[in-house]
């Protein structure tokens, strides 16, 4: 008897508040339900709003300022009337836009992608100030018939392949992704440098991962990706004479023979037999502790560790936080 009881009480207690909260909702019913749970009617039937899965509450909501007798749900973030796209809430500029061929697939990843006859086009939104307005890119080369998105920022359309909206400049074939920063064809081989892949001089049928590294190795170099070294070249190319010399060490220390390189920068100072990682951001030779690529002054080899339950080290002369001496 105790369980219906207390069903009973919440409802009783709980009904008013879900009434209200109805009540008070600025969202009508849904202009499409089988294509958007975010497109919505206001309650007179006069406007059409945006709220993210209809939670209006916590995500908000927003008029789209559509003409209503052409308004058309596409996707959950697209849609159209007789003279523009939306992007969410937001108006696009058509450009070259075929607003009456204008259409969008059912298939994974490509929410926010719409096709013309001619062309594939990417929507999206940016900061205008205290605002955002929508955008729309288009992507060059690509065959709208045939245009899908495979995973991530990757997609093909059976002739190319595509990364982040724009061309892979490389033979559809035989072109093998090796990780987020380098990919090849039979021919060549690619570094990422922002959105885009170029070329770059590697052997491709060697060409591979160093390690568990994003950096690459082939027969005859590492190419290392300078991430934490400011106005550092894209790629930086460190010969060797035989990869069983070649050991990755962290993100930051690589070594080759007798030698380390410390963000692809070779580090004649540093001692490469006593060297070794202490851990993410530490290591040390025979004579010093090094944080990152700087030596920690005065700080012991010796005692140098990672203190207990702590981001802190210690050594014999005391306590250092991100590579500092503390007081």
């Amino acid at each position: 008897m105790y369980q219906p009881k207390m069903k009973t009480l919440f409802k009783i207690l709980f009904a008013p508040l879900l009434w209200l909260f109805q009540a008070c909702s600025p969202l009508g019913n849904p202009v499409d339900s089988e294509k958007s749970d975010s497109h919505y009617y206001n309650n007179s039937k006069s406007q059409i709003r945006y709220s993210p899965m209809g939670n209006w509450f916590e995500l908000g909501n927003s008029e789209i300022p559509a003409d209503i007798a052409s308004f058309e749900v596409l996707s959950r973030w697209l849609s159209k009337d007789k003279d523009r796209i939306y992007f969410e809430a937001f108006p696009v500029e058509n450009g070259s836009i075929d607003l009456a061929d204008f259409y969008v697939k059912n298939e994974e990843y490509l929410s926010n992608v719409g096709f013309d006859e001619n062309h594939v086009y990417v929507f999206n939104k940016i900061h205008n100030g205290e605002s955002y307005e929508g955008v729309v890119q288009v992507v060059e080369g690509a065959n709208p018939k045939t245009y899908s998105r495979t995973i991530g920022d990757w997609a093909n359309d059976g002739t190319n392949h595509f990364y982040s909206n724009n061309k892979v400049d490389a033979d559809f074939d035989s072109f093998e992704v090796l990780n987020l920063y380098f990919a090849k064809d039979a021919n060549k081989t690619l570094v990422r440098e922002e959105e885009k892949f170029r070329s770059f001089e590697a052997n491709p049928s060697t060409l591979k991962i160093l390690g568990e590294s994003s950096h690459a190795i082939d027969d005859k170099n590492v190419y290392w990706l300078p991430f934490f070294t400011e106005n550092s070249p894209l790629l930086i190319s460190i010969p060797f004479s035989n990869e069983s010399e070649v050991k990755y060490l962290n993100h930051y220390f690589l070594k080759i023979s007798n030698t380390i390189y410390c963000d692809g920068t070779a580090r004649h100072d540093i001692d490469a037999k006593s060297f070794e990682i202490i851990d993410y951001w530490y290591a040390k030779d025979a004579a010093h502790v090094y944080y990152k690529d700087k030596i920690v002054q005065n700080a012991d080899p010796g005692s140098f560790r990672k203190k207990k339950m702590s981001h802190m080290y210690v050594d014999k002369n005391g306590t250092y936080d991100e590579g500092q001496l503390q007081e």
